[in-house]
């Protein structure tokens, strides 16, 4: 969190905004992140157990099976739909039961966001967007670095502005506010 870099970011911000002229909507800024989970159990949790009990087990949910929730939301506190990135070829009709309305699946050879799947979602994304200028900020994983994104992204009338190395964890508002509750949420459904 370098303090030049971090005020050359919102001066960066300013600029664009005050160019596409979205300075005063909020609902033409949008952030985008992805969260990688395994669909078991997040972290081990707090048992009661008889004092002095060496070894304690818990039934959980098989290990190893990958999905990524990309989330995009705007300033006005609303967000689009998800897309999930599950591992594999195939896609399991488990896997798709009590989406959120307006949520897509895909299929990538990890489980993780790719250039493809980037430029896919702005099709997603363009369903939910009215006509005009939009801002969106991201971070700067390599999928989301490539002309291919770049020329998506122009195609929907949309400007990237991404953000800082190594200040995600405090600029990206995606991580503690959304992701961050939905963890806890996650972790308290998956335990048997």
């Amino acid at each position: 969190m370098n303090c030049f870099i971090v005020s050359d970011y919102f001066e960066k911000l300013k600029i664009t905004m005050e160019e596409l002229r979205i300075m005063n909507k909020p609902e033409c800024i949008y952030n985008i992140n992805e969260k990688g989970y395994t669909l078991c159990l997040h972290k081990q949790p707090l048992v009661l157990t008889k004092k002095g009990g060496k070894r304690i087990n818990l039934v959980a949910v098989e290990h190893g099976k990958n999905v990524t929730i990309v989330s995009c939301g705007y300033a006005t506190e609303s967000t689009i739909p998800p897309i999930l990135l599950f591992k594999g070829q195939r896609m399991k009709g488990e896997w798709l039961h009590a989406l959120p309305p307006g949520s897509i699946t895909q299929m990538t050879s990890h489980g993780s966001m790719t250039t493809q799947a980037f430029v896919n979602w702005f099709t997603h994304f363009s369903h939910y967007k009215v006509a005009g200028s939009y801002l969106l900020a991201f971070d700067e994983v390599t999928s989301h670095l490539d002309h291919s994104t770049v020329e998506a992204a122009d195609r929907h009338d949309i400007t990237l502005l991404c953000l800082p190395s190594w200040t995600t964890h405090e600029l990206q508002h995606m991580d503690k506010p959304v992701f961050g509750p939905f963890e806890h949420c996650r972790d308290e459904q998956v335990l048997p």
